[in-house]
């Protein structure tokens, strides 16, 4: 454990303004919490403060109510102050109640006792957090007075329910806990088909869908963790898990069956129905509309209107409608901005209260283009990616990058707020652990300080939310995760997870490059032999970066075994005596790596929607062992002769 000395240094996130103060607190079971007022924010606060000192520290230490006599140990005093004092009160040593934000707080620690005070009940849990972090295992804690408020009033996490994955509840309650930890104050499950509508009960049947009343149950334990649970319900492209039923196919804008048409008799009635079954479920003022990437918007049952108005107008008048009716159910609308990159015009057109969240996941974004929401008077929010999907392991270097440019553009051009986004593009074979790191850095993003070194972000990360006070565990999310090159370009992709799941080696128009293999390869091995000896985080997180690691160790070896596959197919035989014998090992490791994946997925979600990530660890080793049968077969055929057809 950290010496009290350095415990400032490891607060996650960082705090704003830190007065280092001579002497240290020392706890013990002989301590006590003290609760000042009657409030169930206090109660929960004070709860919350015992057990993160049992877990931290293994202190029990008793909490105890306004009327308690005082004792002879010192005492951890919480307060929720009002806004404005009584006339008549002199505020204690520290911030006056009127300077105290809400979400704000002010931690004063002495050899005597501690006093944590907030205006509300998210600052009083969020100083709750801070103070457990500062105390070390024997119950040392340095003195000082630490005030801390957020930068951005919004700080929101976006999970993907749809592309296959949907968790159990019990680990969505987990993750409204974590989330409270880091201090995002909201959480938007992104759903096109995974609820429970009660008037369309055939669309999501066979999902894992949730159900009215879990939303519910979990909107409840997230208003006790201080996190609004915002409804995310998506109206107008990636509608395919609903267009592809027969009953709706007619909705469709083309045969690509992927919007929703705004020409289409029966959308709108539609609409109406979904949203007046899933947003009465929320007691969350917002309604996340989505609206994004209609992609075929124009080009079906639409097209003749889009020639006539121009695409912008088609969409802004079917956003306004859609928006009519979120506001009909007591919600605020909220969209995704990226059509308005491409059609500006339709900006204009939109209702004044309609909130953008611009985004966009790369790191050479121009993060700067949300300038033109606020000169148009428009309330927004900038939208980052923990660059997870379409991964074996987050692309970290994409990611850091994207999600410290939107928190600086987010402030820099007076956004409400900062979403970071968690997608599972292509079936959701990547494993939320994996996404923990990301989570991290965008709650130091969002609150105040996209600024701070990686690897202060790291070993604080190790520390409180890894169970790794020695700091290697987020020393190793970091290089794991800025491990993906196989010496092609892949946009949005790792490029060693294309490689894991290859299955045309011959025909593929992204061939990997010898070197760069060897090079990742060297990189892993040796990130393999620290983590041996380092150890990885106990439980579900060490398990689950565990399989990331050795599947990108799988993909790098794969590689350059179908390198050599291809050369022999080509008519090189030099290197092919064991090229059979290696697929085939391969195929095996491949399949195992499959079931390891699959005890993941159904240790935490729902077993509903695995298939489609199962089926690319089926087809990948099946692809390697149809490989080394052609060795075994020496199918390689001739070489054509040039000008061949």
């Amino acid at each position: 454990m950290a010496h009290p000395a350095d415990a400032v240094e490891r607060l996650l996130p960082s705090p704003r303004v830190v007065e280092r103060r001579p002497g240290t607190l020392h706890l013990d079971s002989r301590a006590r919490i003290r609760r000042t007022d009657e409030s169930a924010a206090g109660e929960r606060a004070a709860g919350f403060l015992a057990a993160r000192l049992r877990e931290r520290a293994a202190l029990r230490i008793p909490v105890v109510g306004p009327g308690a006599p005082p004792g002879e140990s010192p005492e951890v005093r919480l307060e929720i102050v009002p806004e404005r004092p009584p006339p008549t009160a002199s505020p204690p040593e520290g911030l006056p109640p009127e300077d105290l934000p809400l979400e704000g707080f002010e931690l004063i620690a002495a050899p005597d006792g501690a006093r944590i005070r907030a205006g509300d009940a998210a600052g009083l849990r969020y100083g709750a957090e801070a103070f457990a972090q500062l105390t070390a295992a024997g119950g040392a804690v340095p003195a000082l007075l630490l005030r801390d408020r957020p930068a951005l009033r919004r700080r929101a996490f976006l999970l993907d329910l749809s592309r296959g994955r949907v968790p159990k509840v019990a680990w969505l309650e987990s993750l409204i806990a974590l989330l409270a930890r880091l201090r995002y104050n909201e959480l938007l499950l992104y759903t096109e088909h995974t609820f429970a509508f009660p008037s369309h009960p055939e669309i999501g049947a066979g999902s894992g869908r949730l159900t009215g009343a879990e939303i519910r149950r979990l909107a409840a334990v997230a208003a006790e963790h201080s996190v609004d649970l915002v409804p995310c319900l998506q109206t107008f492209g990636h509608f395919r898990r609903i267009l592809e039923l027969d009953r709706y196919r007619p909705l469709a804008e083309s045969e690509q069956l992927w919007s929703l048409s705004p020409e289409a008799p029966g959308a709108y009635p539609l609409l109406a129905d979904l949203l007046g079954d899933y947003l009465p479920c929320f007691a969350s003022p917002w309604a996340h509309l989505n609206c994004d990437e209609p992609v075929d918007l124009g080009k079906g049952k639409s097209a003749a209107r889009a020639e006539a108005e121009g695409l912008g107008s088609l969409f802004a008048d079917h956003v306004n409608r859609v928006a009519g009716m979120a506001r009909a159910l007591g919600k605020r609308p909220l969209i995704w901005a990226d059509v308005l990159a491409d059609h500006p015009e339709a900006l204009d057109r939109l209702a004044p209260d309609l909130v953008l969240a611009d985004w966009w996941y790369e790191a050479d974004h121009d993060f700067d283009r949300v300038a033109r929401f606020r000169a148009a008077g428009r309330e927004f929010l900038t939208v980052a990616g923990t660059s997870s999907w379409s991964s074996l392991f987050p692309r970290l270097g994409t990611a850091a990058a994207n999600i410290r440019g939107h928190a600086a553009a987010a402030r820099r051009h007076g956004a409400s707020g900062f979403i970071l986004t968690d997608w599972g593009d292509g079936g959701h074979f990547n494993l939320f652990a994996g996404s923990l790191y990301p989570l991290a850095l965008g709650a130091e993003a969002a609150w105040g300080d996209e600024t701070r070194p990686e690897a202060e972000t790291a070993a604080a990360f190790s520390e409180h939310f890894a169970g790794d006070p020695g700091g290697f565990a987020g020393r190793f999310a970091s290089r794991l995760g800025r491990l993906h090159d196989a010496g092609f370009r892949h946009f949005n992709h790792s490029p060693l997870k294309t490689v894991f799941f290859e299955t045309r080696p011959l025909r593929t128009r992204r061939v990997p490059a010898e070197p760069a293999l060897r090079e990742t390869l060297e990189a892993l091995r040796a990130l393999a032999a620290e983590a041996e000896s380092e150890g990885l985080p106990a439980g579900a997180i060490g398990e689950d970066w565990r399989y990331a690691l050795d599947a990108s160790l799988l993909a790098a070896e794969r590689g350059r075994a179908l390198l050599r596959y291809r050369a022999h197919r080509e008519g090189d035989g030099a290197g092919a005596e064991d090229l059979a014998s290696d697929l085939r090992s391969l195929a095996d490791r491949q399949t195992a790596l499959g079931r390891r994946f699959r005890a993941s997925w159904r240790r935490d979600n729902r077993p509903e929607g695995i298939e489609t990530a199962s089926n690319l660890h089926r087809r990948a080793a099946a692809a390697l062992r149809r490989a080394a049968n052609r060795v075994d077969r020496a199918e390689a055929p001739a070489r054509r002769p040039p000008g061949a057809g």
